[in-house]
């Protein structure tokens, strides 16, 4: 047996020792880790992000639209001025990220820095990211961090990740299923082999921290050792974020029971309270999981590439920079310096860190106090069987009609397009391929060749795809109305609205149903043809305000379906949906805003959180759900 291979650490000594570590550095950080906390989740959420939301709408603006949509990079004029100006916030999201990071990783290796140091350090990460070899980390923080995070929660971060109906669209398939699992896989290999990459652009000389990321994570057992290590961290965040939902919401249980008249105050002031408690939890989570990463740095420093060195020496204040190639040493916490606070000074820090969270939670209760007066209506938002409703029947058939029915659903979102011929059939593929495991097109079929297929789906189900006006022929007969969408097959004629609508008529079904498109054209002639119509424009990604369409309601994608859009459309006297709305936090969270209405695979779920909604009393259960959004540690 080698003998190297035999004075390596096992698994579960290594696991201990990266979580030993870990937590000591920490600890060293104390109230100035949780000032720091503080701080840049105020400067970011209070600063950073409105400014670079007015950026986002001016960059728009100068582009000659009014939201972003799919349809405005196709309509729009000064497109190469407005690309290049939404490159430049992304820059600076990207700076502001990297500093934030930056930030943690330096004061949890040197807690002791004062200002002038710890700007001096700030300032000399920030020279490095406008060089060359910062490329690694550009890709790292924007492709992987935002979609797997491994433990780096931020407010730029948040939010980001593959929209809901991405995903939900690839499970109704096999292969789709095989796909998200392939990329999902990939996307965890990744980041587990770039997990050192900050730490080791921060704390190195030399560059290339992708690359040497890559070198210092390999072997099974260092991946094993890191992996349960963060798990661990993240485990137990569950858990303490778990306990702070519920402590949170006790006291406005109690004053539900005895005191509803101040319900409203407690409910406030506990937000207030939960979410600067929430921001220090996922801000520790965060600086725990960098001291991890710096630990296991620092066991592997022996590893790292030849020119790559670990810095030791201390910081200098801001423009006194000194050489940082010194050899490798372990970063445990370091010794006392001369320049440490004083007891006095300590105890300065720990009573205005407790001040400051204080005075934050009292500001953000303050706040609150509107916003849950508005979250006590009962909730009216219709809730939409997406395609009908999967648990009864394949999508867009008689069956799953007929399921979302008796399950229900207010409304049925269903799908139309044209045929080969010019006549209409229920379908939401282009293609045959997923629902009936055939490679033809819908454009090149007649309406005959397409009833006379047979579709089916994941859940065992199959029917004959229906031709629309048996769809709407049998939504009439269940009293079933429907939120019709015109989809695009290839095949339309240039009169395909204007035929839709004549055979809706034919059919007696016109006025009992409201419809949406992806097409602003298909949306700009219904409304021209039938101004009295209630049509929607669909949205798969929205951003920036309100685009310019004469539609009635809009109907956008859960991913970017939020709270500051649902308010811009309702003052600009639009009504608001979601789609694909699946997930129960989700849907409570749009029933609690009171959407317009959602757009959801399970209704069942969206009609049952309504109903519990409508007959609850007291702000416990309305506390609860928004705090649930709120507090997330992964």
């Amino acid at each position: 047996m080698n003998p190297q291979t035999m004075d390596r650490p096992g698994v579960w000594r290594e696991y201990r020792a990266l979580l030993s570590q870990g937590w000591g550095m920490v600890r060293a950080g104390g109230a100035r880790l949780a000032g720091l906390i503080l701080v840049s989740q105020a400067l970011i959420l209070v600063v950073a992000l409105p400014v670079i939301s007015w950026l986002f709408r001016e960059a728009l603006r100068a582009g000659g639209m009014h939201g972003l949509d799919m349809s405005s990079f196709s309509s729009a004029t000064g497109i190469p001025f407005t690309l290049a100006l939404i490159a430049v916030i992304v820059i600076v999201a990207f700076w502001l990220l990297s500093m934030q990071f930056t930030s943690v990783v330096v004061l949890l290796r040197w807690p002791h820095l004062t200002l002038r140091e710890f700007a001096g350090e700030l300032g000399r990460v920030a020279r490095e990211l406008l060089r060359p070899r910062s490329a690694s980390l550009v890709l790292y923080l924007f492709l992987l961090v935002p979609f797997t995070g491994f433990g780096f929660v931020s407010a730029f971060t948040q939010g980001i990740a593959l929209p809901p109906s991405f995903g939900a669209e690839l499970t109704k398939s096999s292969t789709g299923i095989v796909v998200l699992a392939v990329f999902s896989l990939t996307l965890v290999v990744l980041n587990i082999r770039w997990a050192l990459t900050v730490p080791i652009f921060v704390l190195t000389s030399g560059g290339r921290s992708a690359r040497s990321s890559w070198r210092l994570t390999r072997g099974l057992r260092t991946q094993a050792s890191l992996v349960c290590a963060v798990v661990t961290v993240l485990a137990v965040a569950a858990v303490a974020a778990t306990a702070l939902i519920f402590v949170a919401v006790l006291p406005t249980a109690l004053t539900d029971a005895v005191a509803p008249a101040m319900s409203h105050v407690v409910a406030a002031y506990s937000l207030g309270v939960a979410q600067v408690a929430g921001f220090l939890l996922t801000g520790l989570v965060t600086a725990f999981i960098a001291a991890i990463l710096m630990a296991r740095v620092a066991r592997s420093a022996a590893q790292l590439p030849t020119g790559v060195t670990l810095a030791t020496r201390e910081p200098q204040p801001l423009g006194h920079e000194a050489p940082r190639d010194a050899p490798a040493a372990a970063l445990s916490p370091p010794p006392a310096r001369a320049t440490s606070p004083s007891p006095a000074g300590s105890r300065a820090i720990n009573w205005g860190v407790a001040a400051g969270a204080i005075v934050m939670a009292l500001i953000l209760g303050s706040a609150s106090m509107g916003t849950l007066a508005q979250l006590t209506e009962q909730p009216s938002t219709l809730v939409l069987g997406h395609r009908g409703f999967s648990e009864g029947g394949v999508e867009n058939t008689i069956a799953g009609l007929e399921a979302a029915a008796t399950a229900g659903a207010d409304l049925v979102e269903m799908d139309v397009m044209q045929t080969r011929d010019g006549e209409f059939v229920a379908m939401h593929d282009a293609t045959l391929d997923r629902l009936a495991d055939r490679s033809d097109a819908v454009k090149d079929l007649t309406l005959d060749e397409l009833t006379g297929i047979t579709v089916h789906d994941m859940h065992g189900h199959q029917a004959p795809i229906p031709s629309f006006a048996d769809y709407v022929t049998r939504a009439l007969e269940i009293e079933m109305p429907l939120l019709i969408e015109i989809k695009l097959s290839g095949a339309e004629t240039p009169d395909h609205v204007d035929r839709l609508v004549t055979e809706l008529e034919s059919l007696g079904a016109l006025e009992s149903n409201i419809y949406h498109s992806l097409d602003p054209a298909s949306v700009a002639r219904l409304k021209t043809l039938r101004p009295n119509l209630s049509v929607g424009y669909t949205m798969p990604v929205a951003g920036g305000g309100i685009p310019n369409t004469p539609a009635d309601f809009i109907v956008v994608e859960q991913w970017t379906a939020t709270q500051e859009l649902q308010d811009e459309a309702w003052d600009a006297g639009l009504g608001f949906m979601a789609w694909t709305v699946n997930d129960e936090p989700g849907i409570r969270e749009h029933l609690r805003r009171d959407s317009d209405g959602i757009v959801s695979d399970r209704p069942d779920l969206g009609l049952q959180a309504r109903t519990e909604m409508q007959r609850e009393t007291g702000l416990a259960s309305l506390l609860f759900d928004t705090l649930s959004r709120f507090i997330t540690v992964v």
